[in-house]
């Protein structure tokens, strides 16, 4: 797992080049509104969803992991909690193998995100995204997808 702002993303950059072009694309649109959707990110296999979303109590959020893919966790604004741990300390639930989402049990530990801060969830990672800080609030926030 790793936690950065987006101005540190060129340290990152030798994770690979899917990850240096959705850091930079991200970059761009740090603080601005944006359409909700999924878009691709050019000559790269990652695939950003962009989504306006409403944060939520942590009764109401799932503890959740990947096996195909890593995550990148960007807040363009507002800000949320997500809660981590490692998979290994987690016990599975059920997995989708269509949607690539693995639900999990376990006690993750909240981490603060707000506008320009990224995070990097990669298959050893269990995260529980979208939590409210102190009362549920509007966010601006994309998740890419990266293949493993």
């Amino acid at each position: 797992m790793v936690i950065d702002h987006i101005r540190n993303r060129a340290l990152y950059y030798g994770l690979g080049d899917d990850y240096k072009k959705t850091l930079d694309y991200m970059a761009k649109l740090l603080g601005e509104k944006f359409a909700e959707g999924d878009l691709p990110v050019a000559e790269s296999n990652s695939v950003i969803k962009a989504r306006v979303m409403r944060t939520k109590s942590v009764e109401n959020c799932k503890l959740e992991a990947h096996k195909k893919f890593v995550d990148i966790h960007f807040v363009v604004y507002g800000k949320e909690q997500i809660a981590y741990t490692d998979v290994d300390k987690c016990e599975e639930v059920s997995y989708d193998e269509v949607k690539d989402f693995v639900v999990l049990s376990g006690n993750p530990q909240p981490i603060v995100l707000e506008p320009g801060y990224f995070m990097i969830t990669f298959t050893s990672d269990a995260h529980m995204p979208s939590i409210c800080v102190d009362e549920p609030i509007e966010m601006g926030k994309m998740v890419a997808k990266i293949p493993v």
